[in-house]
């Protein structure tokens, strides 16, 4: 009997195994149970977070300083775009890079570089052109921008999760990286964001991407001499902006 559509394989599989109608992937009660005590600790998370926001937005701020970023914490929106205007023209930069995050949008971040005369170019994964062009356009540009997806207080962290509209290439290649963290992606440790990234991982793990992009400060590097130097393997000099929640 000649089989015409993956439809009639599949019944004909069905029937075969003795199931009615479609066959269907099988249940398993463990993974529920997982998922969902996962997903009570990720609400404990948040809830947590949420009690604490002023007390883990202070400790960021002060763990960023320690860990080498400039800090500019309690931005209002305002504010935020002066600071970004002034370290533009402080560089004299006139070629921007940046991330699809939608916090720099509700900056209008395009919109101020733009009447400055300075190219702003929003870099995404699968840009149509070709990847030696993207890397090259990026390494020539003076100044990267991000959004964050996660910020941790403990350690002065921001977090970023490629996908598309978001390389982590755009904080790694130029030589000032600024990053915007809005107060509610703030989080008190790693123990707290891999809690919710297993969550991610349960419900949706097919586009979970394959690395996380963690900075903490500018790029060190030490020789064997233990020789301390910054800048070599990513951005010499980083700005975290921390904006005001209301």
């Amino acid at each position: 009997m000649a089989v015409t559509s993956k439809e009639s394989f599949i019944a004909m599989v069905s029937n075969a195994l003795g199931h009615q109608g479609d066959l269907k992937r099988p249940q398993y009660p463990r993974l529920k149970i997982r998922r969902e005590i996962q997903r009570q600790k990720a609400v404990t998370i948040e809830a947590r977070a949420q009690a604490r926001r002023a007390e883990l937005t202070e400790k960021l701020a002060e763990t960023a300083l320690n860990a080498g970023w400039k800090v500019f914490a309690n931005a209002e929106p305002s504010t935020a775009s002066d600071y970004i205007s002034n370290i533009v023209k402080e560089k004299g930069a006139d070629l921007i890079v940046r991330s699809t995050h939608k916090v720099l949008n509700d900056l209008r971040v395009d919109h101020f570089l733009s009447e400055m005369g300075v190219t702003s170019t929003i870099v995404t994964v699968k840009q149509q052109s070709p990847r030696e062009q993207l890397i090259k356009k990026m390494s020539q540009a003076q100044i990267g921008i991000t959004g964050v997806d996660y910020a941790i207080a403990e350690t002065g962290t921001c977090v970023l999760v490629p996908r598309k509209g978001v390389s982590r290439l755009v904080s790694l290649l130029p030589p000032v990286h600024i990053a915007v963290v809005e107060e509610d992606q703030i989080y008190e440790n790693l123990d707290d964001l891999f809690a919710l990234r297993r969550l991610e991982f349960m419900q949706n793990r097919s586009n979970m991407g394959s690395y996380l992009s963690l900075i903490t400060g500018p790029s060190r590097t030490a020789d064997i001499e233990q020789t301390l130097v910054t800048g070599v393997h990513g951005p010499v000099e980083v700005h975290m902006i921390i904006l005001k929640s209301y």
